[in-house]
């Protein structure tokens, strides 16, 4: 059966035959158990070219010349995305002529519809935004830019990432403004600095081995993400990644090893925390994974870390609480369908199965235009 026909069917066996489809594009290399998140500071920005408002082409090639260029993800559903954007238009105001671009790419849905459109130039309008405002359609640029909530900033220098801000979270985004500030050659409120930059061998080395994993040649992989680990120990992305490979062929004690490996270096990464909570409720270690996820999730800036709390609440027997977690989850980014696959299985284990099914369904929908 093609997986598109499952998307067609009725709830008597879709439950089962939903849940083996996502498992076979796991299997595929489309989708990892967890979500990256991890295109850090850096690594180098992905190019894009996406129509404006007015069906204009604009490329990220474009602003080569700029000191920075600060690309912010939004959407008119996002409530902290209004106030956003007039932000930065106060910022676009004073500091465009000093060579700092803004960049604004809606991402409102998987396809945008006349009507989002509409939602989208109203918004605009009553901002009124001067720079840029591109159109997402089929969240190809967000997905390449590993967006994990809405609205998200990142600012990129001389090709590479080099700061990323995740929500708008208040102390947060004034140390984003010190930064752009610094960067426009005023004067911060407060001592502005960067965000860290991983050598750049070491990311050679781990974008080489995502690859061998992608074709399905972990052995090949292994030795690189160890490799880029002694190139770079401050570099958390091969050590989240190799943890995520040993996972994939049932090596939990050696992912777990890997991942406190990486948090004696950066205790408090809420990446690797997040994904070694995960991986202990995963390990029948539930008591344990609410502990350490509990602060990430609360602090509601990593939508990974929220999710995976309210699926070990729902393994604890705590579904009344999971549910409301899921949500504010799901309300950062509607997009990952690992928040719809967690939360069915969740639902599933409630025998809750209709809702299960339609999560299992959602999160498909997702995979599919993934690959499509």
């Amino acid at each position: 059966m093609r997986l598109e026909n499952m998307l067609r069917k009725r709830f008597i066996k879709p439950l089962f035959q939903t849940a083996v489809c996502i498992i076979v594009i796991i299997a595929g290399g489309l989708y990892s158990s967890g979500a990256s998140a991890l295109l850090q500071t850096g690594s180098p920005a992905p190019e894009f070219s996406l129509k404006d408002l007015s069906g204009k082409e604009t490329t990220l090639a474009e602003f080569s010349g700029k000191k920075a260029v600060v690309i912010f993800f939004w959407a008119t559903w996002s409530a902290n995305s209004p106030k956003a954007l007039k932000r930065f238009e106060e910022f676009h105001k004073k500091y465009a002529q000093k060579g700092i671009q803004i960049i604004a790419i809606n991402a409102d849905n998987q396809t945008i519809s006349e009507e989002d459109t509409a939602k989208i130039k109203a918004v605009v309008a009553g901002a009124g935004i001067t720079f840029p405002v591109l159109l997402d359609s089929g969240l190809k640029t967000f997905r390449e830019y590993d967006v994990i909530a809405l609205p998200s900033t990142i600012v990129v220098t001389e090709g590479k990432l080099s700061y990323s801000l995740p929500g708008w979270p208040l102390a947060g985004t004034e140390d984003l403004f010190d930064y752009l500030l610094t960067l426009a050659g005023e004067t911060p409120k407060k001592k502005a600095e960067g965000g860290y930059k991983p050598k750049h061998d070491a990311i050679a080395d781990s974008n080489l081995a995502k690859g061998f994993v992608k074709k399905g040649k972990y052995a090949m992989a292994y030795p690189l993400y160890k490799k880029a680990i002694d190139k770079d120990p401050k570099y958390m992305l091969p050590y989240v990644e190799l943890a995520k490979l040993y996972v994939l062929e049932g090596k939990n004690q050696e992912a777990e090893e890997t991942l406190r490996s990486a948090l004696k270096v950066e205790p408090e990464n809420v990446i690797v925390v997040s994904e070694l909570g995960y991986l202990l409720v995963n390990t029948k270690r539930t008591k344990e994974a609410l502990e350490i996820l509990s602060k990430p999730a609360k602090e509601e800036s990593y939508t990974p870390a929220l999710y995976y709390y309210a699926y070990a609440l729902a393994v604890d027997g705590r579904m009344s609480e999971a549910t409301p977690a899921f949500e504010k989850a799901l309300q950062m980014n509607p997009f990952d369908p690992s928040a719809y696959r967690l939360r069915g299985m969740s639902y599933e284990m409630n025998n809750m199965k209709k809702e299960a099914a339609m999560d299992y369904r959602k999160a498909l929908e997702i995979l599919l235009k993934i690959r499509n």
